[in-house]
């Protein structure tokens, strides 16, 4: 994707992992402050790469009031392959957080990503891998109040213990 966060204002449909991601990687190698990634599963086909791995890594090493907050319904298949987000929220540990919505918002059905309150990659149903969604790269409105309902799950959430490191 050839957008530039912050400037580009086209709302793209997305309908396949591929897509997905691509936009994913396209927006996180942008972001300058924040990342806000609300998913069932952490969406191993979207985020479990190496070039989104690289671009959080040197985001986060870049500035270090850096946030990215993840809200996971479920990380234990993540966990068990050794997902990309669970090691930086592992070795990051001032700049990568993951946590579990309370009960109160379990039956939450979407998944999307906010990059610096602009950009929004975002599927209305992330139920049985329906990656049909949308991104726009210029979209304060959208990511503000997608920024908006995260808080509220966050103020309302618990650290995912699955992800959390050990100190043996």
């Amino acid at each position: 994707m050839d957008y530039k966060l912050g400037k580009t204002d086209a709302e793209v449909q997305v309908e396949t992992a591929e897509e997905n991601k691509n936009a994913a990687i396209s927006l996180v190698k942008q972001a300058r402050y924040s990342i806000d990634i609300f998913t069932q599963d952490m969406d191993a086909e979207i985020y479990n790469h190496q070039d989104f791995e690289q671009s959080i890594f040197d985001l986060a090493k870049r500035h270090p009031s850096t946030r990215i907050r993840i809200i996971v319904h479920d990380s234990r298949i993540a966990v068990q392959n050794g997902h990309c987000l669970i090691r930086l929220a592992q070795s990051l540990t001032s700049s990568v957080f993951i946590h579990n919505p309370s009960a109160e918002y379990k039956d939450e059905r979407s998944a999307f990503m906010v990059v610096d309150k602009l950009g929004l990659l975002h599927r209305v149903s992330a139920i049985d891998k329906n990656y049909k969604g949308n991104v726009n790269f210029m979209s304060p409105r959208r990511s503000g109040k997608q920024v908006d309902f995260f808080n509220e799950v966050w103020e309302h959430s618990t650290p995912d213990m699955q992800t959390r490191r050990i100190y043996v």
